[in-house]
């Protein structure tokens, strides 16, 4: 492995980018060409193949990527690996579409995605199991299912350390090896990548691709040969297992409605282990994501899922919908937004006819890109097809990026490392970009946030950054234009007093202004006719999203930096 020290840079983004925009990153941006982070994407897959994965196949622990490989202390690590399991079956869908848009064989993708789709029914089917129970293809399913004493470890190292004279792996280390065996739980944030990289399936495979072997083609485990089917069924166990919050039983019967997600009508959300009938350890209340759950199921697959609990759902409603101006702390945010862009729920509710999809366009751009989440407007654009990707840059007007997503996004995909990303702490690590275990997830952990979690990664939040990238913008004819502001704000930066400006018939313009926390620290609103003065001076020096939603319902974001007073 190559590694080159790097400086330190802050785990701000306003900062990083400003800062090398001002050194002339023009130059370094443009280092790689599309071919070259074509082959760098090829490089990455036959790394995850050979170095994260035990193989590709139906057996116990196989298509199922480990997360980081500790050179160090010779361990390959499963963790959360269900979320890394469903960004694995997103970069597979759309590599087949990718494929064949260019006329080029999909037969290993396609056989890849339906083992990877077998997997996870497998953690599904199994989970009872692992737990004392009954197998049962149900909707709960369990992290990983990989398990030294089950493999025949002399031949798993051998192919994890091919061609390696140094840096090998000993050991495997994963939740379901875990001396807590409800470390093997299911959570709500497994599910929300899952149902992202099923989402994916159904959108970029068509529903006739199926897997075949000796001229016939394969069954899942419900007897389903569609990838694209059979993706759609798993979202409708899912999501429905947690609307239940209970355990019904679901055997291996093409008969029973039950196989497919039907369900009762409960309206629970709490995720329970269905052999004990406890909350799972981590990440069991899923209540207040649950219309976002719902509503990404109803797009994606035609369901609904309804509910006689009309105390519930209103209480559902109002929860998402408050979402829209509330920003989760702590690298959680992804939760509401990944959802939202397969839900496009905001700014009123589930949409037979995807109505605001522009709206929602627009607000996913900049709050996703405030907190490095830069993929979220893709995969909506992904969902939506035809709508605009509303990724308004953190740079300052007439910079290398100002309006561009195509180009902030090129950016981003040109620092990935070849040798794929890692970080061993202490500034050991290729590009502070792509140093952190997932940068679709955990972004804060860029730098030396990650030495937490030393090792290489799976690089598949690259994948899914190209992949995306690819669909969405290598055909310049699919770049969206920029969307020029017809809000005036000034002075910014500003020191007490922020003045807003709005031509147009705008009867009423709602003001909010969030703080880099995601809180509330304004509420206000001012004819548009005559323009507004707003008082700021208690505010505290910093950056802040000032969101303005017109009576068309129609909204701009702007950032507005508040400067030390006089």
């Amino acid at each position: 492995m190559k590694v080159k020290k790097t400086m330190y840079r802050s785990i701000y983004h306003i900062v990083l980018i400003a800062l090398t925009l001002i050194l002339g990153f023009q130059q370094a941006a443009s280092a790689q060409t599309p071919q070259l982070n074509e082959e760098k994407y090829w490089d990455y897959r036959d790394r995850l193949k050979d170095e994260f994965m035990i193989g590709v196949g139906a057996e116990m622990g196989m298509s199922i990527p480990a997360s980081i490989r500790d050179t160090v202390s010779g361990i390959l690590q499963w963790t959360d690996c269900t979320m890394a399991l469903g960004e694995y079956i997103g970069v597979l869908a759309m590599e087949f579409r990718i494929l064949a848009n260019r006329s080029v064989s999909t037969d290993e993708t396609v056989e890849e995605l339906f083992y990877a789709l077998y997997a996870l029914n497998r953690l599904d089917y199994n989970a009872e199991l692992f737990f004392g129970g009954t197998p049962s293809l149900n909707g709960f399913f369990m992290r990983d299912d990989i398990a030294e004493d089950s493999l025949d470890m002399d031949e798993v190292l051998e192919h994890l350390n091919q061609g390696l004279s140094s840096h090998k792996i000993t050991k495997l280390n994963s939740d379901y090896m875990n001396l807590i065996p409800r470390n093997n739980e299911e959570s709500l944030d497994q599910a929300i990548l899952l149902i992202t990289g099923l989402g994916l399936v159904k959108r970029c495979v068509p529903e006739e691709v199926v897997y075949v072997e000796d001229k016939q083609a394969e069954e899942f485990q419900d007897f389903e040969t569609s990838l694209s089917l059979e993706a759609g069924h798993i979202i409708n166990r899912i999501v429905n297992y947690m609307k239940e919050g209970d355990s019904v039983t679901v055997h291996l019967d093409p008969a029973d409605p039950n196989l497919y997600g039907i369900q009762g009508d409960a309206w629970d959300f709490l995720i329970k282990n269905p052999v004990s009938m406890l909350e799972v350890l981590r990440g069991p209340n899923a209540f207040f994501l649950s219309k976002g759950y719902t509503s990404a199921k109803y797009h994606l697959t035609g369901y609904e899922s309804f509910t006689t609990d009309i105390f519930s759902d209103t209480m559902a409603n109002a929860i998402f919908l408050y979402m829209e101006y509330y920003i989760l702390p702590n690298d959680q945010d992804f939760k509401a937004i990944n959802l939202e862009a397969m839900a496009n729920y905001w700014p009123e509710g589930l949409q037979e006819d995807t109505t605001f999809t522009e709206y929602n366009a627009r607000i996913l751009g900049p709050r996703s890109l405030i907190q490095s989440y830069e993929w979220i407007p893709m995969l909506h654009q992904l969902m939506f097809e035809g709508n605009k990707n509303y990724l308004i840059s953190i740079v300052l007007p007439d910079t290398l990026f100002y309006l561009d997503p195509a180009e902030y996004y090129e950016y981003l995909i040109n620092q990935a490392p070849p040798e794929g990303p890692y970080n061993y702490g202490n500034s050991l690590y290729p590009n502070w970009e792509w140093s952190s275990t997932s940068r679709t997830i955990q972004p804060g952990r860029r730098g030396e946030i990650s030495t937490a979690f030393p090792g290489n990664y799976d690089g598949l939040d690259y994948m899914i950054y190209y992949n995306m990238f690819t669909l969405l913008f290598s055909d310049p004819n699919d770049i969206p234009e920029a969307v020029p502001s017809s809000i005036s704000v000034y002075p910014n930066p500003f020191r007490d007093q922020l003045s807003i400006q709005a031509p147009g018939n705008h009867d009423m313009i709602m003001v909010s202004i969030i703080d880099m926390a995601g809180k509330v620290v304004y509420n206000g609103s001012f004819s548009g006719v005559h323009g507004q003065t707003l008082n700021l001076g208690s505010l505290s020096p910093g950056m802040y999203l000032l969101v303005l939603k017109m009576n068309n319902n129609s909204y701009e974001i702007k950032k507005i930096l508040k400067t030390i007073s006089k």
